[in-house]
């Protein structure tokens, strides 16, 4: 009997861990499925509003105090006195019209039911930014408890979508979609598409020429067609950046001579234990009644403390970031300084694993705009004789600079690029080059080149 006690504290030992782990991870939305399914199979649970309305006029005057202190702030602090449910901040502050709306606007009013529409809102928050959807179909359909074949289906109406080329999974599937939707007539620009990707980038017309057998001349029309495409669904839809749409865990709020974090825990509701079920546990002698309400109420109190765990590593870690990363918050970009995660980890005394939990799907706002909190981990590359760090972020940003100002007849090899960087001082591989050239998706000097 005792070892099978022991047995079972451990198992529930093990379990409390794990469940607090995984709260840990997940983002606002996937914790406020959480408790919204705990408050359905758990009696004992009630969920409250994620914001109540006297909650709401509290944070209001809060806000409206805070923006009253710090002018530039303002700009931020409309997104939190929305009442929209169409939350949709670009880091940029492009204030036009999103990819989002421009797909969502094309479905509306259309017949298709709730889940259906709420389908096609993960899918459009879902996209990169190019506008692709490369997640795989499973995702949806564990989501929102449909079958992969719905989940297929749903996808394949937001690929008929415009712009065209849209949600494709890839950029072949996209030039291959907007070409469909150009009527007969253009099987061979098709058939490059499928078959002969490599050979165009390359610029290799008389190959494809040979290998598919048509003339020079028909191949140089389909692959004029073809550069003619968008291979971007998603540019026009304002400037991009680091995030397009996201609600922030956190608000860091500059004042003249400090700052504040706010935990914006509004964003998802809060459980709390029925006192019916309370009063119950009390009254009711009968041990099978008991012993299932205790089970509950134990549940009930481990996610609340997952929760609570879960808000306090946040705020812990962003109160890290903020002291690790002031100068970002006082000046910007530019004074973003390579921090890792293992450095984070020794600061507070927690294990990496933890880290790499939390800042899974989290989100900081500050008067920069909104960021992954992953954006503030990089190990940067050596800056000059002294060896000083410089970010990734910032060695990405000045190598697209550097890409977008080239001679596209004579474009840069990886070679020259890391050349040019070292004359600025920044000591990077040239196989550093292209492994950030190609994660800020520019193809290859070859593929460049234009004629």
């Amino acid at each position: 009997m005792g070892i099978y006690s022991e047995q079972s504290q451990k198992q529930g030992l093990s379990h409390k861990m794990l469940q607090s782990a995984e709260i840990l991870q997940m983002n606002a939305q996937e914790l406020t499925e959480l408790m919204k399914e705990l408050s359905l199979e758990n009696p004992v649970v009630e969920i409250e509003d994620a914001m109540p309305e006297d909650k709401a006029k509290e944070r209001i005057q809060k806000l409206e105090w805070l923006a009253s202190l710090d002018e530039q702030n303002r700009t931020y602090y409309q997104y939190d006195r929305t009442d929209t449910d169409d939350y949709l901040n670009n880091v940029e502050g492009d204030k036009g019209e999103t990819l989002k709306d421009a797909l969502m606007l094309q479905v509306i009013g259309k017949g298709y039911s709730d889940l259906e529409m709420a389908v096609f809102a993960y899918i459009a928050d879902s996209l990169d930014a190019s506008g692709y959807y490369t997640e795989p179909l499973g995702d949806i359909a564990c989501r929102f408890g449909i079958t992969e074949e719905k989940a297929a289906a749903c996808l394949g109406i937001m690929k008929e979508l415009e712009p065209a080329g849209v949600c494709a999974s890839s950029l072949q599937e996209s030039l291959a979609n907007q070409v469909a939707k150009l009527g007969d007539g253009h099987e061979l620009e098709l058939e490059i598409i499928s078959n002969y990707m490599g050979q165009l980038g390359k610029n290799q017309l008389s190959v494809i020429a040979k290998k598919a057998k048509k003339s020079l001349e028909q191949v140089k029309m389909a692959a004029e067609k073809i550069k003619s495409l968008n291979p971007r669904p998603a540019q026009g839809f304002g400037k991009g950046g680091i995030l397009r749409y996201a609600d922030p865990d956190v608000t860091v709020v500059k004042f003249q001579d400090r700052f504040e974090i706010l935990q914006n825990s509004y964003m998802y509701p809060a459980i709390r234990v029925s006192q019916e079920y309370l009063q119950m546990l009390e009254t009711n002698r009968d041990k099978e009644v008991q012993d299932y309400l205790t089970g509950k109420l134990r549940q009930a109190e481990q996610v609340q403390a997952a929760i609570e765990e879960r808000g306090s590593m946040l705020l812990n870690l962003a109160k890290c970031l903020l002291k690790a990363q002031e100068g970002f918050f006082l000046y910007g970009q530019k004074s973003l300084r390579p921090f890792t995660v293992k450095e984070a980890s020794e600061q507070m005394s927690v294990p990496e694993s933890a880290i790499s939990r939390a800042v899974k799907g989290k989100y900081l706002q500050c008067s920069w705009g909104i960021y992954p909190f992953r954006y503030f981990f990089s190990r940067g590359a050596k800056k000059g004789a002294e060896g000083g760090d410089m970010p990734t972020e910032l060695i990405k940003r000045r190598l697209k600079e550097l890409l977008d100002g080239e001679d596209k007849l004579e474009p840069y090899s990886d070679q020259r690029l890391k050349e040019l960087l070292e004359e600025e001082g920044i000591v990077i591989s040239r196989r550093t080059v292209m492994k950030y050239r190609e994660s800020i998706k520019i193809a290859n000097s070859r593929e460049r080149k234009q004629f």
